[in-house]
């Protein structure tokens, strides 16, 4: 892969722009607390609720909800995506790639949830 010094400039202005942003904010119309990016190491598994929403457990029993920009078709029966990163982080604005399918689909928020509401997103 061929880089360009226009390329490496906006990696690194991506790159600056999160370190600076705040690790998480409360968002102004509800109690949601969003992320930024979940490290990848931290993550247990992440079960697919529909072709939406995806359940993220976490190491430690703590449970975040990843709500994807646009309806991802496939998501759901496929069971899965995969994911490329060089920072082991999954962030928002970030793609997923649909298992098999090869669908796009972008994250709009990671959000923290509580254990009921894991129980719950898991039952829907």
């Amino acid at each position: 892969m061929k880089l360009y010094p226009q390329s490496i400039a906006f990696a690194a202005a991506i790159a600056f722009s999160l370190a600076v942003s705040p690790a998480s904010a409360e968002t102004e119309d509800t109690d949601e607390v969003t992320q930024q990016c979940i490290n990848l190491r931290s993550i247990k598994q992440t079960p697919v609720i529909d072709n939406k929403t995806i359940l993220v457990e976490m190491k430690g029993k703590t449970y975040k909800r990843i709500d994807l920009r646009n309806r991802c078709s496939g998501l759901k029966i496929e069971g899965g995506f995969s994911h490329a990163t060089s920072i082991n982080k999954l962030c928002i604005q970030d793609t997923l790639r649909v298992l098999n399918s090869g669908g796009i689909c972008m994250i709009d928020k990671i959000v923290d949830i509580t254990e009921e509401e894991a129980k719950a997103l898991r039952k829907s």
